[in-house]
């Protein structure tokens, strides 16, 4: 009894030393965020099968989609895409993958978050910034595989959005409204608290927050703000003259559409730019990739060369559930089927 005994618990101390060592000698403050289980530090592994329909890839302004899941579970529950570069990202229920397309041969690798959840990314000065629903957010250290802890002393650790200012300022949107951190992240201050806040955009010295009370306006890093549109709003990006923003007003749940607004005066007046996606009832997402601007609907994948005057549908939808989330680096544009909002 007393062998088998032994011999149990060198098996799991041998397949817990494969599945964590590179997280061996690292301080506790450390560790208490995300291992990594990708290139050397991988136990052996079974060839997974291709996750069809998940992940595509445009090389060609959205003319053609390159399916480019193959190495992600079958099962996977993706909510966002994040691409830099040649990184790719997924946020996904198990977990955060990666994919760099320098390689000759891409494959997906998992960074494993303790909580099992990553539900967005964002881009930094230094690096990303992982998100994880009532789990609070994280830093990723370059070239580590080591995520670090920001949500400390946060009050709410229901992070929807980040957001790094040129000068280092840290703002997060949560469910309480948005706090900010001019110290990296160990003193938290709220500068908003009507509503939650599930987005964040900035563009020289102006802040956008998308609130559920409306689109709020901010030049004064968050000290006060000028509501500029009272539909709630999500999806609120920076593009190339101006900003965009997916709202509704309140009604989505009653069968209504919502809608697209862009400004091209620092955010302090918002237009429609949705007449030429009059068939869909729902926007999902919208990016830009040089001069077009992509956007992600229930009808399917649309492109504007135009700034969003007319819309052209690229990728129709293959079936009732696709929901793609859009992401691009250089003129690569990537869509990933969500679940979930």
């Amino acid at each position: 009894m007393q062998i088998h005994i032994l011999a149990l618990l060198l098996f799991f101390q041998s397949l817990v030393a494969c599945q964590h060592e590179q997280l061996n000698n690292q301080s506790v403050a450390v560790s208490l965020a995300f291992g990594t289980t990708s290139g050397p530090h991988q136990c052996s592994k079974k060839s997974l099968p291709m996750a069809a329909n998940i992940v595509f890839q445009s090389l060609d302004g959205g003319q053609t989609w390159q399916d480019v899941g193959n190495g992600l579970p079958e099962n996977i529950a993706v909510g966002r895409i994040y691409a830099d570069g040649n990184d790719i990202y997924l946020a996904a229920e198990g977990g955060l993958y990666h994919r760099s397309t320098a390689l000759v041969a891409p494959v997906w690798d998992k960074e494993v978050f303790l909580s099992e959840k990553v539900t967005n990314i964002f881009p930094g000065q230094s690096g990303l910034y992982a998100s994880s629903y009532q789990n609070g957010f994280f830093r990723g250290m370059p070239s580590t595989g080591v995520w670090v802890p920001m949500h400390n002393t946060l009050e709410d650790k229901t992070v929807r959005a980040i957001l790094e200012a040129p000068n280092g300022t840290l703002f997060v949107g949560c469910e309480s409204g948005l706090y900010r951190s001019a110290d990296g992240g160990n003193c938290w201050k709220q500068v908003y608290a009507e509503s939650g806040v599930n987005s964040l955009a900035m563009s020289g010295d102006v802040l956008i927050c998308a609130s559920y009370k409306g689109l709020l306006h901010s030049t004064d890093s968050g000290e006060s703000w000028v509501r500029v549109l009272h539909d709630p709003g999500f999806g609120t990006k920076s593009i190339k003259g101006g900003f965009v923003t997916i709202a509704d007003d309140g009604r989505w749940q009653e069968g209504k559409p919502n809608k697209l607004y862009a400004s091209a005066d620092e955010g302090k007046t918002w237009q429609r730019i949705d007449e030429g996606l009059s068939l869909a009832r729902d926007i999902y997402d919208i990016v830009q990739a040089g001069k077009y601007l992509f956007c992600s609907t229930d009808a399917g994948i649309s492109r504007s060369t135009d700034g969003g005057k007319t819309w052209e549908l690229m990728r129709p939808r293959t079936d009732e559930k696709e929901m793609f989330h859009l992401a691009v680096s250089g003129q690569m544009v990537f869509a990933v089927r969500v679940f979930g909002c």
